[in-house]
């Protein structure tokens, strides 16, 4: 069999930055046609939403790696609302997360479309809308397809 040269394809591992970048992407492109489509008003608070949602959604499958961004922005921000708001049974439900977060196996059930169903379906409740959980659910999904065709030279 033929040797591989230095430019032929490999697979690599993606990185947040990566991540990110491709999610910001989708939420440009799904935000302007929202948009043109009058389900979304450009206001300065649906921009902070659509990039806080692009933000976590697009790195959300990682949160069960120990060492990943999103998983060191989840425990920051459980310990900031602890330092905030006490122990309450908000935080009770925070950590409980925190701590099951601890025993997820890397690309189980976090890498999933369900999940991404579920967790951006939740966004409904909060928002009472279709349209902020959609970018989410394509954010999510962005990930996990970018796990599965990254490549680089």
């Amino acid at each position: 069999m033929p040797k591989m040269s230095q430019t032929s394809w490999r697979r690599t591992q993606i990185n947040y930055q990566e991540h990110f970048f491709a999610g910001l992407v989708i939420t440009i492109f799904a935000g302007f046609i929202l948009f043109l489509q009058g389900f979304l008003a450009i206001t300065g608070q649906n921009i902070i939403w659509l990039l806080s949602i692009s933000f976590v959604f697009s790195l959300l499958p990682d949160i069960d790696i120990g060492t990943s961004t999103i998983r060191k922005v989840f425990i920051t921000a459980f310990v900031i609302f602890i330092l905030i708001n006490g122990v309450n049974s908000l935080g009770y439900l925070f950590g409980s997360i925190v701590i099951i977060l601890l025993f997820l196996p890397h690309r189980g059930i976090m890498h999933t479309y369900l999940m991404g169903g579920l967790l951006s379906g939740l966004l409904c409740f909060y928002f009472l809308d279709w349209v902020l959980p959609l970018i989410a659910l394509l954010n999510f999904c962005s990930h996990l397809i970018l796990d599965k065709i990254k490549f680089k030279f």
